[in-house]
């Protein structure tokens, strides 16, 4: 009822299934637009933030605007996340992108349900087919990371930190991920180097202590 006072046109898709690539491949499919504009519903933007994405895409010529997320819970706010640059990750909670990126890039990836890394793998497959990212800081987020609700309902914290200490450490999508990717070996690497860094609560993620506290561990 409250879109009814604005001349703009709102098709909504309602799901029963909790199903986060489901939902927003559902989505993609229905538009007919030239824009996606990707968004979580634990976040806060300003007024301005949809032309914020428009003019990072018009100004630099590239194909994805990623908005920053910025969030006090977890781990401090990267300095690089307050300046323009060349996008080193792809948030589905804050970004638009052409429409055209699908129909080369295919869809998310259904094997990340209910689990993490499956914007970050669409992020690795828009770079290797040649599209251009830029990191926008004027079109950020506040993302709340509330503490139900969203992938925190189906167990997991981040990618290394599950809801409960008799769940696999990485969740079985981070393995997918880098298998899929880079083979068993390097799967194999990337284990010894992140689970000894990885034992600490959410709320360490990122600090000296929690680093500490994890090797200890």
């Amino acid at each position: 009822d409250f879109y009814k006072n604005y001349s703009i046109k709102i098709v909504l898709l309602r799901q029963k299934e909790k199903m986060l690539w489901q939902a927003r491949n559902k989505a993609i499919k229905t538009s007919n637009s030239d824009y996606v504009l990707l968004f979580d519903d634990d976040s806060r933007v300003n007024p301005n933030w949809i032309i914020n994405h428009l003019k990072c895409l018009d100004f630099f010529n590239v194909d994805v605007s990623a908005g920053a997320s910025k969030s006090t819970v977890g781990a401090p706010i990267p300095i690089h996340y307050d300046y323009f640059r060349w996008g080193d990750q792809f948030d589905t909670g804050n970004a638009m992108l052409k429409k055209e990126i699908f129909k080369r890039c295919g869809l998310f990836d259904r094997q990340f349900e209910k689990m993490r890394m499956g914007d970050g793998e669409y992020g690795a497959r828009i770079f290797l087919k040649g599209y251009k990212i830029v990191n926008n800081p004027k079109a950020y987020r506040i993302h709340l990371k509330s503490p139900t609700g969203g992938l925190r309902l189906h167990g997991s914290w981040d990618g290394m930190r599950p809801t409960s200490i008799f769940s696999p450490r990485p969740i079985p999508s981070v393995l997918y991920l880098i298998k899929k990717y880079w083979g068993k070996k390097a799967a194999i690497n990337n284990l010894l180097i992140t689970i000894p860094f990885s034992l600490s609560p959410y709320h360490m993620k990122g600090k000296k202590s929690g680093y500490i506290l994890s090797l200890i561990f």
